[in-house]
């Protein structure tokens, strides 16, 4: 530790950078320069005033591309800044009926920001539709940085991997809130459905201070559609797995209040079963999300908040064919509340600003595997306060402040299981130094105490370097803690016979480091971005799943300074001629863990290698088609040495491809339709379920998944807004 408090404290000479946005205000009416407005960083501390000419110069942040202006008697507005380094801003006056000023940026679907301290790879909607995209878990079958797996060959249930490690391991956040975590961190996706998504960020390495402590891997965080573009949406959806799905959005305003009241149901009725193995290939029953989401803005204060609630159902139904006698079942049922709020204060000082978040549920979910039943409730309340301020200058800025966390959870496997209540008061403190359009550094750090661990130290820096116009090196390094949860983020396992064994759970902690490159360049004024990236994890303490100790039993254990995890990418998104963009990846994990005691394994069910390729032609402007193919290298797969030798299985799985593919038709401005498959070729793996003609016997097993189990979906749907 001392070392690396050393480090921090040497840190910030290591030369790395943040450009500048340059641009001027003037009135729309008269076309003279403004004096005096304020032009920031939506939600940040990062502000400028603009001089006598209207010119202003503001430094970029980090966390958002929405550039706030504002100035008295003039209506604020706000605009998506992309890679521009100058641009002109007219404001309207508040009382006038001029129309109103918009930038328009067409944006690539994937786009790496060149600016941010930190790396920031932003998917927006044009990546989101290019898939089914039916919730958050789905949303990356078109991303080389997220991977999304089947957690078994029963549930159908998926799981997200950053880094190569589980998706828990990442901070997951709705409106930068962390919203999907304990008893949700795996489940939770499948409640943020994709088509009420404007967008999704994704950062590797630990992240802010200001977000917590349980940041590993990364961090995903989901933006809803936003309140200005908010329009009346109407989503149809259905495929051949028998499953159907609408999405809805109504916008709504009255005065300075908006409002969009958002609804997704999807039902599948019929049981499929298209690998012969008496297993459904698909859930049956209803979901339903529901979701309430506000805005209060007014132009004259300087107080600002935004409000959701959301309910989540579900009662889904799986396992094998009804026309058993006795079949094994599999039964999901969960109900959540959630509430959460944003308050915001900007003062008049350039700069400064006060904000809160604030988050509490409750969930209850019941879950049964045949004769197994697992019963999963948690309580949670959780406040964020923060407030930001610039030390002289804008070179110079910080965030500060205080969080609290109140964690009930009371989760049961049938006679096993554990409880807790824990609190967990935390301040931090963020430091940004911007000294000019080459370096940035953001170091930080927050204590934290846990009624269950004690203290938490988390230190983090992360820094950036512009090399020279278009390149970018970024480092980072810093501390990660998770609480762990063995039942609920691997309940794929329990769609077997294995025994499970809970021994101690402490505090899993990890530090991670490690760097990216970024390159921007034009071609025929075609633009191109190559980046790589290395990062690596070591567990000081991991809480680990064995499959290796008996093919019977599955052991959950914290273990000491005996794992680690190492990940590389490279990737090349561009305009190779006119109207197709490819974005092509190739993806290296090396996760190790003492399994056996004494040496180091690979992680089982994870492949090492991956190449992926994604096309989008632009036919014309009513077509458009999207091809993504995919190769996935082996895996290791866990041994059955206590299996009869008709159960065994290959030391490792056999490489394959995937191919997804999507044709879109935009009928008009309002009306587009798409139909699409995913696995194209109907790839499967063999005999996915041991034993699966005896699922109540002592070898049966659906969770040794590593790669698809249910073949080609063929799918279709429409979209409609105004």
């Amino acid at each position: 530790m001392r070392n690396f408090l050393m480090f921090i404290l040497c840190f910030p000479v290591l030369m790395i950078a943040q450009g500048n946005l340059q641009g001027y205000i003037l009135d729309k009416a008269t076309n003279s320069p403004i004096f005096g407005a304020v032009v920031l960083w939506e939600n940040t501390n990062v502000a400028v005033i603009s001089d006598e000419k209207g010119a202003f110069e503001i430094p970029r942040d980090s966390s958002t591309n929405v550039l706030v202006v504002t100035y008295l008697g003039f209506q604020t507005r706000k605009f998506e800044i992309a890679d521009e380094e100058q641009i002109v801003v007219e404001l309207a006056p508040s009382s006038s009926d001029l129309d109103v000023v918009e930038i328009k940026i067409e944006k690539p679907s994937t786009n790496i920001s060149m600016y941010s301290t930190i790396k920031v790879e932003e998917l927006n909607q044009k990546a989101l539709e290019k898939a089914a995209c039916c919730n958050l878990s789905e949303s990356f079958e078109t991303n080389p940085t997220v991977d999304a797996s089947y957690t078994d060959a029963v549930t159908g249930s998926k799981q997200i991997q950053l880094l190569g490690l589980a998706g828990p391991y990442a901070l997951i956040t709705t409106g930068n809130i962390p919203t999907i975590t304990g008893n949700s961190a795996v489940t939770g996706l499948d409640f943020v459905p994709g088509q009420w998504l404007e967008s999704i960020q994704l950062m590797k390495g630990t992240g802010s201070v200001v977000n917590g402590y349980s940041s590993v891997s990364g961090q995903i965080n989901a933006e809803y559609k936003h309140y200005e573009e908010l329009k009346f949406f109407l989503n149809g959806y259905a495929d051949a797995s028998s499953r159907s799905e609408m999405n809805l959005i109504i916008p709504e305003k009255k005065g300075h209040l908006k409002k969009g009241v958002f609804l997704q149901t999807d039902y599948s009725f019929e049981e499929m079963d298209n690998n012969d193995d008496g297993f459904m290939d698909n859930q049956t029953g209803p979901k339903v999300v529901g979701m309430i989401l506000t805005r209060y803005e007014n132009d004259s204060s300087n107080w600002e908040n935004q409000t959701a609630i959301k309910f989540d159902f579900i009662d889904k139904t799986a396992g094998q064919l009804s026309s058993f006698e006795n079949p094994y079942v599999f039964n999901n049922q969960q109900q959540k509340l959630d509430i959460w709020t944003k308050t915001g204060y900007v003062f008049s000082s350039p700069g400064r600003s006060f904000g809160m978040q604030f988050h509490a549920f409750s969930d209850n979910k019941r879950m049964l595997f045949g004769n197994r039943t697992l019963n999963a409730k948690e309580q949670k309340f959780y406040v964020n306060l923060i407030y930001a301020d610039i030390l002289g200058n804008t070179n110079h800025s910080y965030k500060t402040g205080f969080s609290y966390s109140g964690n009930l959870i009371d989760n049961s496997l049938d006679s096993i299981g554990y409880s807790w209540v824990e609190h967990v008061p935390g301040v931090f403190y963020e430091y940004s130094y911007v000294p000019g359009d080459k370096v940035s550094v953001v170091a930080g750090g927050r204590i934290d105490y846990s009624s269950r661990f004690g203290f938490i130290a988390t230190p983090r820096v992360h820094a950036r370097w512009e090399l020279g116009k278009g390149n970018v090196f970024r480092s980072t390094i810093g501390y990660g803690s998770k609480t762990p949860n063995p039942l609920l983020e691997n309940f794929g396992v329990l769609a077997s016979s294995r025994k499970v064994i809970i021994e101690q759970m402490d505090l899993e902690q990890a530090m991670n480091i490690g760097g990216n490159y970024s390159k921007k360049w034009k071609i025929k004024k075609r633009e191109f971005t190559f980046s790589t990236d290395f990062y690596h994890t070591y567990f000081y303490n991991k809480m680990l799943a064995n499959y290796d100790l008996n093919s019977q039993e599955i052991h959950f254990y914290s273990l000491e300074r005996g794992s680690y995890a190492n990940s590389f990418m490279t990737q090349v998104i561009g305009e190779p001629m006119e109207n197709l963009t490819l974005n092509i990846a190739y993806r290296w994990y090396d996760i190790q863990s003492k399994f056996n005691g004494n040496e180091y394994s690979q992680q089982p069910l994870n492949a090492q290698h991956r190449v992926m390729g994604n096309f989008e032609w632009q036919i014309s402007p009513k077509w458009n088609l999207d091809y993504t193919l995919v190769w996935n290298g082996k895996s290791r797969i866990p041994q059955l040495n206590e299996h009869p030798d008709e159960f065994q299985r290959e030391k490792f799985s056999m490489p394959y491809w995937l191919h997804n593919s999507q044709v879109k038709w935009t009928a008009s401005s309002r009306w587009e339709a798409y139909l699409g498959a995913e696995n194209l070729f109907n790839f499967k793996q063999n005999r996915p379920i041991i034993a699966a003609e005896d699922p109540f016997g002592e070898y049966f097993d659906a969770s040794l998944i590593w790669g698809p189990v249910f073949g080609r979906r063929v799918y279709g749907g429409f979209r409609y807004e105004f």
